[in-house]
């Protein structure tokens, strides 16, 4: 039997620093409009008011936030007036102009329950039926008379749900972003965490492992993007609810190739959200809470483009195996190889931060200081047979700017793919074992 160990051991590494890329356009969606009217307030004492003005008057004080406090960015409404989009036309506005951030503003909305009310009374003629003689010579009787009966009126009672949300891609969906991302067929050469690179081919393997990476890279970036906002508005009166996900899936935010939030502004069948959302001081109290949040999250970007831009040069390292053997080991998968030649294919599956490896076949140096993106760093190896066992062993020099360092492995044996997702520290390396009867 020839057992075969990859040894991974990441400290991650503070890194290099071509490919950063600071947030430079944001699309702000308003939800609805035209001859869609969203969501409706309806309910009795209420404002009658239409989800897609709420969201309009939102959205246009947001986009003057954004531009005012951020000028160095490019700020893209999806719509400015009172006209229909549909879901796939705002996905392709916010593609076409190369977004780094998708923010799509709604108003959220309950089923109302009816109540009634007595409000006078009427005359109502009503039967009384009897029957006279027998057989075929039985004979219906209806002698009219006269009763009053209350008059009731029936209407739409306002809800008791308040408060803001904000809403992600669903998880399960992730295959639908993945899509986004392989759809768009414009993406454009461009050293950046969240950029794609167009020489991408997405009928091969590599292309969808690459695909999926920045898919799931979005999710992340989302999740931050919408806790970040949950914070700013718990710090208001407003009930901040946190973050959800709808099982259906939300198709605008699928769609987009970006990390992408839905902000379900407040409720508009309930009777102070009605109100609030309608107020020039509502509305512009959340446009500034949003805008608050989209700062946190350009500074954090921005901030780790910097500190990856500050990378120290790595240094050669003549003691990798002592290093190595200091740590335990993590073992993260068997694999049984049936072939003698296997491929080793490295990305970096998180943020870009310029994790730098050096890798070691049999104790012998195969790759020396190279960066981790989103590009497989390959490697064709050889299980030698004079061997009981052959160790690949990853060394990464420096901590990463946002730990703890995380890559996937692509290993190839013939037509067999199988993927290993690796997080490991100081005090672990993650193992993953081959076996060939």
């Amino acid at each position: 039997m020839i057992k075969v160990f990859l040894v991974m051991l990441f400290i991650s590494s503070v890194a290099v620093a071509q490919n950063t890329k600071k947030i430079k356009t944001i699309i702000v969606d308003a939800g609805h409009g035209g001859k869609d009217f969203g969501a409706h307030g309806g309910y009795e004492g209420g404002l009658n008011s239409y989800e897609k003005n709420i969201t309009l008057d939102i959205s246009l004080k947001l986009v003057a936030e954004l531009r005012r406090q951020l000028p160095d960015v490019k700020i893209v409404p999806t719509r400015t007036t009172d006209i229909y989009q549909n879901p796939r036309e705002k996905a392709e506005i916010a593609n076409e102009n190369k977004g780094d951030l998708f923010i799509c503003i709604h108003a959220d909305a309950v089923n109302l329950k009816t109540g009634r009310r007595q409000i006078g009374s009427h005359k109502e003629t009503r039967y009384r039926v009897k029957y006279s003689g027998r057989g075929k010579r039985k004979k219906k009787i209806s002698t009219p008379y006269t009763v009053t009966v209350p008059t009731y009126e029936y209407y739409k009672i306002g809800s008791q749900r308040s408060g803001t949300s904000i809403w992600l891609f669903a998880a399960h969906k992730t295959s639908d972003k993945l899509k986004a991302v392989m759809d768009n067929e414009e993406l454009q050469i461009e050293s950046g965490i969240d950029s794609v690179y167009n020489s991408i081919n997405f009928d091969t393997p590599e292309g969808r492992i690459r695909a999926k990476i920045y898919a799931d890279r979005y999710q992340k970036k989302s999740i931050k993007l919408a806790t970040m906002v949950d914070e700013e508005v718990d710090k208001t009166d407003r009930a901040a609810l946190g973050l959800n996900q709808r099982q259906v899936g939300i198709w605008v935010l699928q769609a987009t190739n970006m990390p992408a939030i839905l902000i379900e502004t407040g409720f508009i069948t309930n009777h102070d959200d009605e109100r609030y959302l309608n107020s020039d001081k509502g509305q512009q109290e959340l446009a500034e809470c949003i805008t608050r949040a989209v700062k946190k999250y350009k500074e954090d970007i921005d901030h780790t483009s910097a500190a990856v831009a500050a990378i120290q040069k790595p240094v050669e390292n003549n003691d990798t195996v002592e290093k190595y053997a200091e740590r335990g080991k993590n073992i993260l998968k068997r694999i049984d190889l049936k072939q003698q030649n296997f491929k080793v294919d490295l990305y970096d599956d998180g943020d870009i931060d310029g994790d730098i490896v050096s890798v070691y076949y049999n104790g012998k140096a195969v790759l020396s200081n190279k960066k981790l993106t989103d590009k497989p760093i390959t490697l064709n190896l050889t299980a030698d047979n004079d061997k009981s066992e052959n160790e690949l062993l990853i060394y990464a020099e420096n901590e990463g700017n946002i730990p703890p360092n995380t890559a996937l492995m692509v290993v190839t044996e013939g037509n067999t793919r199988t993927e290993v997702r690796i997080t490991s520290d100081a005090k672990k390396n993650g193992v993953v074992l081959f076996t060939k009867k």
